[in-house]
């Protein structure tokens, strides 16, 4: 009986520990320690309630690789007639500078044509992501976002397979 009655003292005490998360704002924590207190009791009102809020207004944080290069704010890009390759690295250097060396962005060209393209550029206070789009759009290129790197297109590539796959019509 006295293992019963310390059980429920430990579930009363994670309970008082996810509903204070909950009240203080940290869901993640408040899901974490609830959904314990659900696993055993899955009938408690207030737990099913908190844990029904979390699910219907928590969003998860976005830990994606656009969300990180989000965060990054390089405070002067200047580019004058380089290349884009050249402008990748010099985007790579300034994030690291900016990050304390945490992000280097992740970016692969793909096609020597398109990565000896040239631009220039002249911005501040601006994110990487945004920085990133510039120099995309200012090569021509298309970038899509991949669990671990940046892949630039030319977008006549992308013209070119969205043709090819294509249906035909019959005539």
């Amino acid at each position: 009986m006295i293992t019963a009655s310390v059980q429920a003292e430990d579930l009363n005490a994670v309970y008082q520990q996810g509903r204070a998360a909950f009240y203080q704002g940290d869901f993640t924590t408040a899901q974490q320690l609830l959904s314990r207190v659900a696993a055993a009791n899955p009938k408690h009102p207030d737990t099913v309630r908190m844990l029904a809020y979390i699910r219907a207004n928590h969003r998860a944080p976005d830990n994606t690789l656009k969300a990180q290069y989000a965060t990054v704010i390089l405070p002067k890009v200047e580019m004058s007639d380089v290349t884009l390759t050249e402008a990748i690295d010099g985007l790579r250097a300034l994030s690291k500078n900016a990050s304390g060396g945490k992000v280097m962005p992740n970016v692969i060209v793909k096609g020597e044509e398109l990565a000896q393209r040239k631009l220039s550029l002249s911005l501040s206070n601006i994110p990487l992501t945004e920085a990133l789009n510039y120099v995309t759009q200012l090569a021509g290129a298309k970038a899509s976002y991949d669990k671990h790197a940046v892949i630039l297109s030319s977008m006549a590539d992308t013209a070119t397979s969205t043709a090819e796959t294509a249906p035909k019509s019959s005539k």
